[in-house]
């Protein structure tokens, strides 16, 4: 059994290792870190982090995804089965990218008792965690939804820039030959790697049409940013 971990937290602050601390204490599940660099409360980047990732991880991951400006508040934690796989989180969005039934998370008697009101990843989260890895089932957590929250999103958009300045999509490329329009200006040369000179339109390791520039950042040069409105059109 493993459970993964998706925060906002960092990893110099305490928060983590009390997370870990909790269900190490309570279960023998294998902890792993997924990332717990998501820009602090980007519920936005953590969804779309984990979509591009869970389906990678074996059937029986459970995954914890703590990105939750709104802790504290009447928000829900919510717990979704899907292919295999159980997901934690809160319910703003977070889960947005992952289908399956889902259970808003009111059994208290998991929490740890005398818990905080703005930490809820290790007074509810963890043990919730631990409880399942422990063989609870999902549906002892409390009662199935219909209504959670999904992200403020609408598709034919750059959806995240790496590291390298690369602006990736949420497009999937045709079969025939095509090109990128983003704001007034137009790309048709398609590229294979990460070689040559300008602006160029690659098919990254997701699948979608990236923008790019080769040993430069692509969104530094054209002036591109997240949530930039992307087509393709015909050639």
């Amino acid at each position: 059994m493993t459970i993964a971990l998706l925060t906002d937290f960092g990893t110099r602050d305490p928060y983590v290792a009390a997370m870990k601390g909790v269900i190490a204490s309570r279960c023998d599940a294998r902890i792993v870190d997924l990332s717990h660099e998501i820009a602090p409360f980007d519920v936005w980047e953590g969804a779309f982090f984990l979509r591009d990732v869970a389906r990678y991880w074996p059937e029986g991951t459970i995954f914890v995804c703590v990105v939750d400006p709104g802790v504290g508040t009447s928000r829900r934690i919510i717990a979704i089965e899907s292919d295999g796989r159980i997901f934690l989180a809160p319910d703003n969005g977070l889960l947005h990218f992952v289908d399956g039934d889902a259970y808003e998370v009111a059994n208290q008697s998991l929490f740890l008792p005398k818990g905080s009101t703005t930490f809820h990843g290790r007074d509810r989260f963890a043990p919730v965690a631990a409880a399942l890895a422990n063989g609870l089932a999902i549906g002892e957590l409390g009662s199935r939804i219909d209504d959670r929250v999904t992200l403020d999103y609408r598709p034919g958009c750059i959806i995240r820039i790496d590291r390298f300045g690369n602006c990736i999509t949420d497009l999937v490329p045709p079969a025939e030959p095509f090109a990128v329009e983003v704001g007034d200006r137009r790309i048709d040369d398609i590229r294979t790697t990460y070689t040559g000179d300008g602006a160029f339109v690659i098919v990254g390791s997701s699948g979608c049409v990236e923008i790019s520039v080769a040993g430069g950042s692509a969104a530094s040069l054209l002036h591109l940013r997240r949530g930039d409105r992307v087509a393709i059109v015909s050639r």
